[in-house]
């Protein structure tokens, strides 16, 4: 794939290139990143909830953004 992008803006550039990264960092925190507090005392299916709600809420489907 070939993109090219014209703006002025450095931050907005950096955001369109780290795109596929921020992706990926989701899919993984979604998917796996409970397995790290599972044996633990900690309650995590408290904060997932809240990581899920927050998700749908922005309306990020993290399967429509990485597969």
């Amino acid at each position: 794939m070939k993109v090219i992008i014209l703006s002025d803006d450095t931050k907005e550039m950096k955001r369109i290139v780290k795109s596929e990264e921020m992706a990926s960092f989701i899919w993984e925190l979604v998917h796996n990143g409970w397995r790290g507090f599972k044996h633990t005392d900690y309650d995590y299916k408290k904060s997932w909830g809240k990581i899920h709600e927050l998700l749908e809420e922005h309306g990020i489907d993290i399967e429509d953004l990485y597969e």
